[in-house]
């Protein structure tokens, strides 16, 4: 069975504004709904954060900024609320591979 998805702000830009899409197949957060704006009408749920998540951001920071590696704290919660929820993470943000380095079995698609 596919996992539900999870769309970052940059993919969400992308079927909004390239693909014209009305809905969003998937989940987004508050905080893609805060970068673009126009996600809000095309939104089929908002996720938002627990303290699970951020504490979940935090360590994996720890670790990145270890590695030389750290991720900008948004898409870390991003991330972090896919990742707690079972979902999978569609990005279009290169960056987000670093992940990999501290939780491999973290279910993310780089677009």
């Amino acid at each position: 069975m596919e996992s539900p998805r999870l769309y970052d702000t940059s993919a969400v830009i992308k079927l909004i504004s390239k693909e014209k899409v009305e809905k969003i197949p998937g989940y987004i957060t508050i905080y893609t709904v805060i970068e673009y704006p126009p996600a809000l009408t095309a939104a089929s749920e908002i996720l938002y954060p627990t303290k699970e998540d951020y504490d979940t951001a935090i360590r994996w920071q720890i670790e990145l900024r270890k590695k030389g590696n750290p991720l900008p704290s948004v898409d870390l919660i991003i991330m972090a609320i896919g990742y707690n929820n079972g979902y999978e993470i569609i990005t279009m943000d290169k960056h987000f591979k670093y992940i990999k380095t501290v939780i491999e079995d973290v279910k993310l698609t780089i677009l």
